[in-house]
This record gives structure tokens, sequence and C-alpha cells, in this order.
């Protein structure tokens, strides 16, 4: 084997070993999309959370407003009948309905600030994982087309080495030299061919000769 011949495996030998040492890239982003996936169930599991609370502030809101407007009825009623003390002690509790209902209206507010923001995130977040998924499925079309590449690629290469290849000239000029010993054996036969039939020229009729003894 030649030093270079020595040197083309060594070289191939310590590629092999990069390769090999280098992290399947399809590995690292399915490690990546699962930490996407549970990330985003997370954001899903706090957003339940908070707009559950949400809509909890929402219903409170919504009942704190309908006992004040009751209260406010009882209150005009008691006065139409003279009952100002009964109705003093409607309008304490309509006062009450008011103020809760007040409270919940700033909770509330703050609080759907708070969902809207998570509904926006958690939409990106779910466009994120779609984008890194698809992502992902293109990366494993590529890679594979890549792998089956390289295995083309070191097959033509095997192919084409030099002493592999297959020498046409040697081949062209040992076939022109059959072509030509063919041609000149023909030549020479068609020689002998020739010499023979003027040798008969020249050979005595036997028939002639033997008439010459019958007189």
């Amino acid at each position: 084997m030649g030093i270079f011949s020595r040197i083309g495996k060594m070289t191939q030998a310590k590629i092999n070993n990069a390769i090999d040492e280098m992290e399947n890239p399809i590995e690292l982003l399915d490690q990546k999309l699962r930490d996407m996936e549970k990330s985003l169930n997370d954001a899903k599991i706090a957003s339940a959370q908070v707009l559950g609370s949400f809509k909890q502030t929402e219903r409170k809101m919504k009942e704190a407003l309908a006992e004040s407007v009751e209260w406010d009825e009882k209150v005009k009623l008691a006065m139409s009948k003279g009952n100002e003390d009964l109705a003093k002690r409607a309008l304490a509790k309509k006062l009450d309905c008011d103020k809760s209902y007040e409270v919940f209206k700033t909770t509330y507010e703050a609080e759907k600030i708070k969902a809207d923001h998570l509904k926006k995130k958690l939409v990106e977040l779910e466009a994120e994982v779609d984008k890194t998924r698809s992502y992902r499925d293109e990366a494993v079309a590529r890679l594979t087309s890549a792998e089956a590449g390289v295995k083309v690629n070191e097959i033509l290469a095997n192919v084409s080495t030099k002493s592999g290849a297959i020498n046409m000239d040697s081949i062209e000029r040992k076939i022109a030299k059959k072509e030509n010993l063919a041609e000149g054996l023909g030549e020479i036969a068609e020689v002998d061919t020739l010499d023979s039939e003027f040798e008969a020229l020249g050979n005595p009729d036997l028939d002639a000769e033997l008439e010459k003894y019958r007189k």
C-alpha cells in the first residue's frame, strides 16, 4: 500500500470518527420539541387557573351588580310606603353591594388584561411549537436525503478510483492489435490462394500426357 493510500485511509477514518462524535440533529430537535410541548402544557395549566379566577371574579361582579339593583328597588319600594327606616337599611345593603361591585370590577379589569395577555402568549407558543414540529419533519427529510447522497457519493468515489477504473486506451490498443492481426492473416490467405491458381496453370495436362502412351 502506497503512502498516499495510507494517508487517504487515515483521513477517512478521522472523518468517520468526527461524524460519529456529532450529535444526531434529529434527536436534538426531538428534545427541543418535547421541552417546548411541556412548556406549552404548563402554560395552559397556569392559564386555565388564571382564566378560572377571572371567570369567578366576573361572576361575583355581576352578582354584586344584580344585588345592588335589587336593593335599589327595595329602597324605592320602602320610600313609596313611607317606611324610611326600612328604606335606610335597604340603602345600606345597596351601598355594600356597590362597594363589592367596585372591588370585583377593579380585580376583573386587572385579571382581564392578564388573561388576554396569556391567551396571546399561548397562541404564539402554539404557533412556535407547530413551526418547530414542521421544521423537524423537514429536517428528517433533508437528513435522510443527505445520508443517501453521502452513500451514493461514496459508491461513486469507489467506482471512479484509479485502482478500480477501466483503462479504455489499453483495451482499445488490444482490440486494434487483434483487428490488425486478423487483417494481416486475411491478406496472407488471399496471396496463397492467388499463387495456387497460377501454379495450377503451369501444371501439365495429365489426360493429354496419358494419350501419348496410347499411340
